[in-house]
């Protein structure tokens, strides 16, 4: 018997709700509210377990009296009495509204947090708005039940190819033990066959090295990557060696936009804009016919010009590696020669950890970054470039 049909043969319910409205009395409305909720929600249990056991096959089970139970909705918490038979085969439709008024408070709370309200303010929140107490462990307890969803993505296959892969370093604090030191949480993101962009995955390890990255990459290979066109990252030292080992036959592109803000900040404001104009010559992303041969010429030129009036640009590494977008289609240069897409991302991270002091431990910030993430790849990444249609033979050729 569906529940629709429990309500319309139940009179009682209808002589209860007018009872209750003919009684109100001084009540606050809040109040009012959930006495509503809470004896709307018991008359039902009462039909629906009259109703179960109008049943013929029920003859040798008998009503067991009731049990308490607090129930949380979008309304406010109240207790609710719950009937129940003896043997336990009575199970109630309309507790199945109460766990779902819960599973909509719990994704309201974590929603939340994703946004970067901490677990205080998410509390105030609650009880502002729905007269909800909540205990200061609430937010970890509903995010610790997605850590087998969160095991399973770490450990998910990943396609075979892809067009490029984006890698950078995010910083946050991570307290171990008694101290509270800024970590770093690797995070690699894949330009997929599809055009749709994937997080591949997000490390925790604490300091940024090359022999971290090359966990990450051994990580990314381990789960099934086979080849990308490009690796694209910032000027990590080491890293152009680690991608040469595990992919040979993938290139590297060391991120422009990283170089360029770097010798920025090193130079006097009154040579700022004459040094940039000659960056944007030696990296000219305008030209078609631009070869890597005559952009390495520029770099020389640039170099020779400056380096006397600032000695570390005649000694800062800039080499072959920040040129490999010229061996790409013109149509994807724009998006090879920085580490943008992924800067962009650590960006959405960034906004949900911003008001958070510190992380009680590795797993809790891994926890927040992840679920973010979730949240990006179901929205914004699951559109793909469509910009790069008409190259995705010229991709696809350079991939063997």
């Amino acid at each position: 018997m569906s529940l629709n049909n429990i309500v319309h043969q139940d009179e009682f319910l209808r002589n209860t709700l007018i009872n209750l409205l003919a009684n109100k009395g001084n009540n606050n409305f809040e109040d009012f509210s959930l006495e509503i909720l809470r004896t709307t929600f018991e008359t039902l249990l009462q039909a629906e377990r009259e109703a179960f056991f109008k049943d013929k096959d029920r003859r040798d089970n008998k009503k067991n009296g009731y049990y308490s139970r607090l129930v949380k909705t979008l309304s406010g918490v109240f207790e609710m009495n719950i009937p129940r038979d003896r043997i336990g085969q009575f199970k109630p439709l309309v507790l199945q509204i109460a766990k779902q008024e819960k599973r909509s408070l719990d994704k309201l709370a974590l929603s939340l947090y994703t946004k970067g309200l901490s677990t205080r303010d998410i509390n105030k929140i609650l009880k502002d708005a729905y007269g909800l107490k909540t205990s200061p462990q609430y937010i970890s307890n509903i995010s610790s039940s997605y850590l087998e969803l969160k095991k399973t993505w770490d450990n998910r296959k990943l396609d075979s190819k892809y067009y490029a892969v984006y890698i950078d370093a995010l910083h946050m604090n991570i307290r171990r033990s008694s101290s509270v030191d800024n970590e770093a949480l690797y995070v690699a993101v894949g330009l997929k066959l599809d055009l749709t962009r994937e997080i591949l995955g997000i490390y925790s390890i604490p300091e940024e090295s090359a022999s971290g990255w090359k966990e990450v990459v051994q990580d990314l290979k381990k789960r099934g990557m086979k080849q990308a066109i490009s690796f694209v990252a910032d000027g990590l030292k080491g890293l152009d060696s680690v991608i040469r080992e595990e992919y040979p036959n993938s290139l590297f592109q060391r991120c422009i936009v990283h170089l360029k803000r770097s010798i920025g900040y090193r130079i006097r404001p009154a040579d700022r804009a004459e040094i940039m104009i000659d960056l944007k010559m030696v990296f000219n992303l305008d030209d078609v016919l631009d070869t890597k041969e005559l952009a390495m010429e520029r770099l020389q030129l640039f170099i020779n010009k400056w380096k006397k009036r600032y000695v570390f640009i005649g000694k800062m590494d800039i080499n072959e590696h920040h040129f490999t977008y010229l061996l790409l289609p013109f149509e994807i240069r724009r998006m090879i020669y920085t580490t943008n897409w992924i800067e962009r991302l650590n960006k959405e991270f960034r906004k949900v950890i911003k008001n958070k002091n510190s992380f009680p431990n590795e797993e809790s910030a891994l926890m927040l970054v992840w679920l973010k993430a979730v949240e990006i790849e179901d929205n914004l990444y699951k559109y793909p470039i469509s910009s790069l249609n008409g190259i995705k033979e010229k991709l696809n050729s350079m991939l063997k």
